[in-house]
Order: C-alpha cells, then structure tokens, then sequence
C-alpha cells in the first residue's frame, strides 16, 4: 500500500472477488492437521556442485526420533513440498529414473509410504523443465502448482535456463512456463494458496517478478509492487495468513492485500540493523494462527558471507529472537534460515550454519536446537508441516475462481503499519 506523508489514518474499503476466506479469524487450524511430525528437506553437498546428495527426513515431535526417506536415487536435493490435506508432493532438484521418472522428481509421500503417480512418464511433459528445479510446490486443492528454474528448451524462449511454472493434479503434469511474464534466466523462488489464487514470485539478485494465478489467468503485478516498493528485488518467500499475504525477498519485506501493496521493509531493517540488513534476505515467511515468523540471511541457494536472522511478527511490532539461535553472532562462514513451519503454538526452524545443517524448535518461546538430527545435512531447505489454514480448503479445480459475490473487507493502514483488518464475515 502506498505510505501516506501524515499520522491520519486513511481508511480503505477494497471490494475484489472472492479475495479473503469466509473464516472469522485469519488462517484458522484446519482439524486434518497431524502434529506428530515434520518433514525436513535439503542435502548433502554443496549447491550447484556434483556432490549433491538429497536429504529428506521425517521427524517425530514426541519423541525427536527419524526416518529417514529416499525421494530420489543418486544426485539431488530437495528445495521444497505441498500438502494437499492427504498427501505431499516434494521436489527440488534430480532426476527419476522409475517408472514413473521425471527430470526434476516428483515424490508423493501420504505420511506412511510413498505414493506412486498415475503417469506412466513425465519426461515428454516436462520437457522444458529438464535438468531444473522445483523451488516451491503448494497445494490448492485437486492441484499442485510448482515453480522454479528450467533448463530444457521453451520455444518461447531458447535454450538456457529460464523460469518455469506448472500444474500437477497426481498424474497429470501441465507445463504453465511460456506463460510466465519477464521470462528470462531467473528463478521462480516461490508461490502459496489463499483459497482463491496463487501468489507466485521470483527474479534474481535485483530483479523480481511478482504475479498470481487461478487456475486460468495469469496477472502481472511486478510493475505495481515495484511502484509501492521502491527496495522490491527477487522474491524469496510468500505466506496468506487469512486477510493478507506477506512477501519478501533480497533486502525487502512488503505486504499485499489483494489491492494495494504496504512496504514493511524499513520496519524489519530497524530491527535487524545494518550490518545484517545491508546484506540480506527475507528467506521464510510463517504464519500460526496468531502471528508471523519471518527468517533469513544469505539468499536461497547462494553461498556468500551473511548473518542469519530471526524475527517475530505480531501487533504491528517486529521483535528480534535472533539470539535464540546457537552461535548466530560468531562464525566464519555464511549462515542463513531458510525455512519456517508453523505446528500448534510451535515453531520449527531451518537454515545452515557454515557447512553444518541446521534446525531448531520454538515452544511458546523456549528454544531446542535439534540440530544433531540433521547432522548429515550441509543444509536444511524446506521444513513441511501438515498444518493448513481455512483459505487452503476451499476446492480448486480449472475454471473456478471462487465465490461468484463480492466480497468486502476493512483494513486500515498508518503510514507502513496494519492497523487493523476485520473480515465482514
């Protein structure tokens, strides 16, 4: 949203189609959710080398014992993962050579054993994605969208790596990539479901690219993000908590209510300081239920000297939990959170600190470093939770965009602060 030059509340009534959940209270628990467990993805190895080796555990949280999963044979990694409600579906980076074989993998695990696709191959449909990744996967419904960087020729483009963008229903997998708007070799970071359409965001360095999906159409907001957020660089990590959508990406935080576009990012720098905003990356975004969690450091799948970060969301405040985090301010190396997953009143965290993975759990503020679970890990990418929120639940299939009523929610903004927002439910 743009800031205004004045303390004077400006009070916006925004009436769009079907953008917020028809729940009273944002991002309300689904009762599907299961928290004895989290999956925790990533690898062994350094990024973008030969010695790749995909790490995919999961976690028992009475107990913090493992077991460890194979997604994919020989080198890979694994970047992210959607819950559908009764399955996962985790990727990244690799290659299947199953029946069911895909160039980047497709896993679909149910929580007890690994679920085999209905496609006999996903090779021809995946063409332009060969040799890629799948950096973000999320769930809206019938269908997951995945996004991330391809490596196979797309006509529309060349040869090379580019941005790529599909549906995948289980068994069905529909290139989306020659539609994706500022194609160019970027990567798309990251996308989430607010019951109605996707967000999905992206770019490199610098550059970024924001647009949402529903289904059918594709709307390009990065030039009106780029208008409100004058730091707006590549997009890294994107969460709906039931009335609005938090963004961030290389050096900036903003937030989106369907219409208008807030700048959050001087409100976290003050926070974090100089040292560490100057050189960093918002990496995950969090929502519980009640408030946010947000973390970062070095960019996502960049080696580079930077401090990890942690720092809590809620009543318009910024609170920093950084120290909570073993040896976060000593280190020689780069360090970085990489990913947050909200269960119950608990947080479960994951980044890497110099070449050791890291993990730790946050129980209504007292912290565990469980880091020794994932010592063969060099990094821990993706943490996944069955935690879903209401707006996820709404059905999604091709040609539906939701309820066929406007809708009508108040939010109130001062200057780069949420001063309140009331669903009319």
């Amino acid at each position: 949203m743009r800031l205004v030059a004045s303390c004077i509340l400006i009070l916006i009534v925004i009436s769009f189609a079907g953008a917020l959940s028809t729940v009273r209270t944002p991002a309300a628990k689904s009762p599907s959710n299961d928290p004895s467990y989290v999956l925790v993805g990533g690898q062994n190895g350094t990024w973008f080398s030969s010695d790749q080796d995909p790490r995919l555990d999961k976690i028992d949280l009475g107990n913090y014992s493992k077991n460890s999963l194979s997604p994919v044979s020989g080198d890979g990694t694994v970047w992210s993962g959607g819950w559908n409600g009764s399955q996962w579906l985790i990727s990244g980076w690799g290659t299947d050579q199953g029946l069911n074989g895909s160039d980047p993998y497709i896993f679909l695990y149910n929580g007890q054993k690994q679920v085999i696709g209905g496609s006999l191959s996903l090779y021809p449909a995946e063409t332009t994605w060969l040799g890629g990744d799948v950096f973000a996967a999320s769930s809206g419904g019938r269908y997951w969208l995945l996004c991330g960087l391809g490596s196979g020729n797309l006509t529309t483009y060349g040869t090379g790596n580019h941005m790529s963008l599909a549906v995948f229903d289980g068994s069905t997998f529909t290139d989306l990539s020659p539609r994706v708007p500022h194609q160019n070799d970027e990567i798309l970071y990251a996308n989430a479901w607010n019951g109605q359409y996707w967000l999905v965001g992206g770019g490199y360095g610098g550059d970024g690219i924001l647009f949402t999906y529903d289904g059918r159409n594709i709307v390009d907001l990065t030039q009106r993000i780029g208008e409100a957020v004058p730091g707006f660089a590549s997009v890294q990590a994107i969460a709906w908590n039931g009335l609005y959508w938090l963004i961030g990406g290389y050096g900036f935080l903003a937030a989106y209510d369907g219409h208008e576009f807030t700048d959050l990012t001087s409100g976290l720098d003050s926070i974090l300081g100089p040292d560490i905003a100057c050189c960093s990356s918002v990496n995950a975004i969090a929502w519980n239920g009640y408030q946010w969690m947000l973390g970062g450091g070095t960019p996502v799948a960049q080696v580079g000297y930077s401090r990890a970060w942690l720092v809590n969301y809620a009543d318009n405040q910024f609170t920093d939990l950084t120290s909570n985090l073993s040896n976060s301010n000593s280190y020689s190396g780069g360090s970085s959170i990489l990913s947050i997953g909200a269960i119950g009143s608990s947080w479960i965290i994951g980044g890497y600190f110099g070449s050791q993975g890291w993990l730790f759990v946050d129980n209504n503020g007292a912290f565990t470093n469980l880091s020794r679970l994932v010592s063969d890990f060099t990094y821990v990418d993706w943490i996944g939770t069955t935690a879903l929120n209401n707006a996820s639940s709404t059905p999604y299939y091709h040609g539906y965009h939701g309820p066929t009523q406007p809708q009508t929610a108040t939010v109130v903004w001062a200057k780069d602060r949420l001063v309140s927002a009331a669903s009319p439910y």
